[in-house]
């Protein structure tokens, strides 16, 4: 059976984000279920995804989408296919 504290808040632990990989895009360029689906078919790593509110930080951006991935070369490859 699973943990209810674990059902509302599925996002992982922040000691193991801060291990991975991150890649910010400010401006996405396609929706962020399109990339999340993506970065999971075609990198191994991948951790998580989460869109971050930065309206009381940046006046350019509302949000901008975090991706994580628990290899370098994973990592390289979203930024090939996203990164403007």
């Amino acid at each position: 059976m699973i943990d209810p504290k674990y059902i509302k808040n599925l996002t992982p632990p922040q000691d193991i984000l801060d291990q991975c990989h991150q890649v910010l895009l400010p401006d996405p360029p396609e929706i962020l279920w399109k990339m999340k689906r993506w970065a999971r078919t075609n990198c191994a790593s991948f951790v998580w995804a989460e869109l971050v509110d930065t309206s009381d930080f940046s006046y350019d951006y509302d949000s901008i989408c975090a991706f994580y991935f628990g290899n370098e070369q994973d990592k390289l490859m979203f930024m090939l296919k996203y990164s403007t």
